[in-house]
């Protein structure tokens, strides 16, 4: 099925949602992820049953795509301005839209909405925008930033970290949703099955190869200190895992580096990154868009965003999405006081 059919269905159904709540009502629902994202899938695949389409074979389709480009899905009509950090969202009627918008895609996907209690104090959605003032977090906000996949140091579903069978794994999908983006930022998307031609049988089995020592990634450090007493490192891991019919990546250019320094696995891995950035597909999200990239299959990073802070710059916001069926209830941070809330 296209894509465009999908979206149009996801629109109808948000549209209607947004018009039969009042915004108490909506912030209610909203508080409850996981209900919420089963009531919007539902409504979509019943809209595009009766269209003729399929739901299995289109989320069969879906979960095989390196990602999805979902065009004008929901209606931007903003009056605030850009916000300066990670959280909060603020609660408005495009903001409370776009976050309907990606519940109802993993609706369908059957994926659940989750977060890391150690990054953003565990908040499900957050704001991708410049920051101002100074700092690690506000100089990296304005730059571009090379391929990468979200929650590298945790493992690939259905494994364990060696050390802490507590540690969830990181997200199955990366969910961006576009409110504004005026230079026109473009999101780089470095597929898997595009980069793996590239390589030579050599790189590929020395990536799969457990011989990578995998740090977290900036947004988790500090949550991971005061949740674990320490930031989680992971020694002796690959890059490259082959499971039934395709092959999962986890990377990002400045978390992973080869155990030992020198020799084939770091050629391999510099080997990698170069055909990554050679790959890369930049993406231009316009307001109402929602963009589904596969944490599997994808490496992602943007464009330079530029100086520009508060205002009308650029604001996206962002969720993940994980198959959670089964997924161990040690593994959630909070229990069920906020099961969508992942540990650490």
């Amino acid at each position: 099925m296209p894509e465009a059919e999908f979206a149009a269905a996801v629109k109808a159904i948000v549209a209607d949602w947004m018009q039969s709540t009042l915004p108490a009502q909506r912030l209610i629902e909203m508080s409850n992820p996981a209900t919420l994202t089963a009531a919007l899938g539902l409504a979509v695949q019943q809209a595009l049953i009766r269209e003729g389409h399929t739901p299995a074979v289109l989320r069969q389709h879906m979960l095989q795509m390196p990602y999805f480009h979902l065009k004008s899905v929901f209606d931007v009509s903003l009056h605030v301005d850009t916000p300066l950090t990670f959280i909060p969202v603020p609660d408005t009627g495009s903001t409370t839209a776009g976050r309907a918008a990606a519940l109802a895609v993993l609706g369908v996907l059957q994926m659940e909405a989750v977060s890391y209690g150690s990054e953003n104090d565990g908040h499900l959605f957050v704001n991708l925008v410049a920051m101002s003032g100074s700092g690690v977090f506000a100089e990296k906000s304005k730059r571009s930033m090379r391929g990468h996949t979200d929650g590298v140091s945790f493992p690939f579903n259905g494994d364990d970290d060696e050390e802490d069978p507590r540690i969830a794994p990181s997200p199955d999908l990366v969910i961006l949703v576009a409110l504004r983006n005026p230079n026109e930022v473009p999101t780089n998307v470095m597929s898997l099955p595009n980069v793996i031609p590239q390589l030579s049988p050599s790189d590929l089995n020395e990536l799969k190869k457990p011989q990578f020592s995998i740090r977290s990634q900036p947004t988790f450090v500090q949550g991971m200190k005061i949740l674990l007493g320490k930031e989680l490192v992971v020694i002796d891991e690959p890059i490259l895992k082959d499971v039934p019919g395709s092959t999962w990546v986890r990377y990002s250019h400045s978390s992973v580096l080869p155990s030992t320094s020198g020799g084939v696995a770091e050629d391999a891995s510099n080997n990698f990154e170069r055909a990554c950035n050679q790959s890369a597909i930049p993406l231009v999200m316009h307001p109402g868009d929602v963009l589904v990239i596969n944490n599997r299959l994808s490496l992602h990073g943007r464009g330079e965003v530029g100086e520009d802070v508060g205002g009308r710059s650029r604001w996206l916001l962002r969720t993940y999405g994980l198959n959670s069926f089964k997924l161990p209830a040690h593994k959630r941070h909070l229990g069920g006081a906020a099961p969508h809330i992942l540990f650490p």
